[in-house]
């Protein structure tokens, strides 16, 4: 856990585990595109954080939508790839273990991760304190995994939960230290 920086996931998973369709694809999540996001704790999640962590294939990702979902919000992407900001973004190369001291350093004290290799990097090395997953009524049968590879054994304290018009099933945990 980080002790100078506030560290959130909040993603959308299938039932089958999945955060993204093959090629990325983020269709299936219109299941539920009636829960509206002030009721999920999207908008207030977005209102704390300071700064979005990324990876470079959801930042791919999220240049496809026609608009910039992040106005205002410092984005930073983890790349070894070459970015050329478009809306003031920034790029990291090296390991987010790495970059939240130099976030925290800046005077920022609430980051959100977003993409599947980053939320497995967060949660591997417990830098994560605070995760909601959203349940979606949806199965998908491939894409991208929120959890695979050599994960090790980390426990959560169930914190709240929430059941929406749509189907959606949304769990808020924390990391229990004391595991």
């Amino acid at each position: 856990m980080s002790d100078k920086i506030k560290v959130s996931v909040f993603l959308g998973i299938s039932l089958d585990g999945y955060i993204a369709g093959p090629d990325n694809d983020l269709s299936w999540l219109s299941v539920v595109e009636t829960d509206p996001p002030e009721d999920t704790g999207y908008n207030a999640l977005m209102a704390d954080v300071d700064v979005l962590v990324m990876g470079r294939n959801t930042y791919d990702t999220v240049l496809t939508f026609g608009f910039w979902p992040y106005e205002g919000k410092q984005v930073v992407v983890l790349t070894s790839r070459p970015l050329t900001p478009l809306y003031g973004e920034t790029s990291f190369t090296g390991t987010l273990s790495d970059l939240l001291p130099e976030l925290s350093a800046r005077g920022l004290r609430h980051v959100y991760l977003d993409g599947g290799n980053v939320v497995r990097q967060g949660v591997q090395q417990q830098l994560v304190d605070e995760l909601t997953l959203s349940w979606v009524p949806a199965t998908i049968g491939k894409g991208v995994r929120l959890f695979e590879g050599d994960m090790s054994m980390n426990q959560w304290k169930l914190t709240g939960h929430q059941v929406f018009p749509s189907g959606l099933l949304q769990g808020r945990y924390t990391f229990d230290k004391t595991m």
